[in-house]
């Protein structure tokens, strides 16, 4: 029940924000070195943008990896023990 006193907290929220972003730009990163590693190194930019981003794939995209991010840094934020500003 820890997570539902937390979520009131404003500097959860601040420390789930950072904690998200930074997360979501290295999962974002990792995923498409991991699923178009080999278009990358041949330079292939427009099979990569057809592949994960043309006509509206970007939305579906992008959200997962937001939400997974969101939900990570809830749980490891709200395993902290205190959000004193330093």
């Amino acid at each position: 029940m820890r997570i539902f006193e937390d979520v009131k907290n404003p500097d959860y929220w601040v420390k789930v924000l950072q904690l998200g972003t930074i997360f979501f730009v290295i999962f974002v990163g990792l995923s498409l070195i991991i699923s178009h590693f080999r278009q990358i190194i041949s330079g292939e930019f427009a099979l990569i943008y057809e592949d994960e981003f043309a006509n509206g794939k970007w939305v579906e995209y992008f959200l997962i990896k937001a939400v997974i991010s969101l939900v990570y840094a809830m749980y490891m934020t709200s395993r902290r023990k205190n959000f004193k500003r330093e």
